[in-house]
């Protein structure tokens, strides 16, 4: 299967706090690069630097951290009750953190979004999903559940795939007293949770053959071969850099890494029969390192005749929708997600 190596020239420009006009006005893409320019320039400079063995461990401090501080300036979300469920991994017997949100006033099995966060594999919690995750359940009047798996280096693969594949069990064989509609389950992974979801989606469709409805993977973090190093300074990538993207690889697989004959659900770019997913929908920026590898999975999707939805935003890089939420494109992305599972929950 051919790999994905995205072209800095193609997707990464030269940042500048001057500004830059056309006939007078600014574009939205100068924007947005100005808020995304501001928003590094802010951050505490351990942030703002490629994650490495030397610094993950602060790094998932700092993250936490800043999580909850952001959690304290979101207002309280009304009618979402959440439940806290383990479900057990069969693999290690490892209880994995399920946290399950859900309109208080349900009376009929819900559809049910299994959410698997985001973090390079290495950093991320459930807990700092969990606002979105409420969003959506109350939006959408549907049950999200958030799974908690284990992260890398700690806990390379399969674990973190494995704690994964417990949730999406534990949903489908306690569906009746969980009021879920069976039926009517999907997967949303993003970034690193996308390269997972893509990866549960394909063990799923090859062991436990769950009927999902669909996958929706956001810049998902897929190809375990997109890992070489900036040929200069321009070559790099917003908020995920090609260090960043090398270290969470390696930390995943572990001794595996580098090998040819690696599973696909590790690295779901490597799967040459995408046939039998549920229907998807891919979404990544074109000033993200995942761009190629995400456009070439999509299309790979329609290939195998999978139904499948790919929208690639101009202008903006990994993260684009938490980092600057009121701007057009992370808009268009949340009433994407929304249209796409309203479609496929109904």
């Amino acid at each position: 299967m051919q790999r994905s190596q995205v072209s800095a020239e193609t997707h990464q420009p030269k940042v500048s706090n001057k500004s830059e006009s056309t006939g007078g006005k600014m574009t939205s893409t100068k924007h947005l690069i100005d808020d995304i320019t501001s928003i590094l320039e802010h951050l505490p400079d351990l942030m703002s630097k490629p994650i490495t063995a030397d610094n993950y461990q602060e790094k998932r401090v700092a993250y936490s951290v800043i999580a909850a501080e952001m959690a304290k300036e979101h207002p309280p979300i009304e009618g979402i009750e959440t439940r806290e469920l383990t479900a057990k991994n069969a693999q290690d017997g490892f209880e994995v953190p399920l946290f399950l949100h859900f309109p208080t006033d349900a009376t009929a099995p819900l559809p049910c979004l299994l959410w698997i966060h985001g973090g390079g594999y290495i950093i991320g919690s459930a807990e700092s999903d969990g606002y979105m995750a409420k969003q959506i359940a109350l939006t959408l009047n549907c049950a999200v559940a958030v799974v908690d798996y284990r992260l890398a280096p700690e806990y390379s693969y399969p674990a973190p795939l494995q704690d994964c594949y417990a949730a999406l069990n534990l949903i489908m064989s306690d569906a009746e007293s969980l009021m879920i509609d069976k039926n009517k389950v999907a997967i949303l992974g993003v970034s690193a949770g996308g390269g997972l979801a893509a990866g549960l989606s394909l063990l799923n469709r090859d062991e436990a053959g769950h009927n999902l409805c669909g996958q929706v993977l956001v810049y998902p973090m897929l190809d375990d071969t997109n890992v070489a190093p900036p040929s200069n300074p321009d070559d790099d990538f917003f908020i995920w850099q090609r260090a960043s993207n090398l270290f969470g690889w390696q930390s995943y697989l572990g001794g595996l890494f580098g090998q040819p004959d690696l599973q696909i659900y590790a690295a779901a770019a490597r799967a040459a029969d995408l046939s039998g997913l549920p229907k998807s929908l891919v979404l990544v920026g074109d000033l993200d390192l995942f761009a190629g590898e995400d456009i070439l999975y999509a299309g790979n999707l329609i290939k195998a005749g999978v139904p499948t939805d790919l929208h690639v935003y101009s202008g903006v890089c990994h993260g684009f929708d938490g980092i600057a939420p009121t701007s057009a494109p992370a808009q268009r992305c949340k009433q994407e997600i929304e249209i796409f599972l309203t479609d496929i929950f109904g």
